[in-house]
């Protein structure tokens, strides 16, 4: 089986028997290795854990590993690759491309306003930014005198 970046997959944690316990997701990294062997990167957007949708914080990864002790057969399904994504996306047609950009420079003012929305770079008056230190008044504070933290918690009151 290959995996690819891109990819739509289901990785079942057990086999689907009595209940289901899945988690979907998009292939984020195909080849990660560490000691424990070699892993796939998922982006999981949906999990279910005992026939129960599980909530899921949106950017969770999880590590898959390619083959587990526990593998069984169907354990990791392919539900769309990024090839099959990338082709069922129409793409706009020559005369629907020339119309969107006849409409672009039939508005001058849009094609203006695109020249005008560069980054723009905040000037800030120097007269605002002093330069000169105001002094502060601080008193001294007493040297701590030993005891440490018992001592001040349990000191008598006079």
């Amino acid at each position: 089986m290959k995996i690819a970046v891109g990819d739509q997959v289901r990785v079942h944690f057990h086999p689907p028997y009595p209940t289901r316990s899945f988690c979907e997701g998009t292939v984020s990294r195909v080849d990660v290795t560490t000691c424990e062997g070699r892993f796939f990167v998922v982006d999981v957007m949906h999990e279910v854990i005992l026939d129960r949708e599980h909530p899921i914080r949106r950017g969770f990864q999880d590590f898959v590993r390619y083959e587990c002790p526990t593998d069984f057969p169907g354990r990791i399904e392919v539900l769309s690759t990024a090839e099959q994504s990338m082709a069922s996306e129409p793409l706009p047609t020559a005369p629907e491309a020339q119309k969107v950009i006849g409409q672009e420079a039939d508005d001058p003012l849009s094609a203006e306003l695109d020249v005008r929305s560069g980054p723009e770079i905040e000037q800030i008056p120097e007269a605002g930014i002093r330069s000169e230190e105001t002094p502060v008044d601080v008193e001294p504070e007493p040297a701590n005198k030993q005891g440490g933290l018992l001592a001040t918690l349990f000191r008598r009151k006079k």
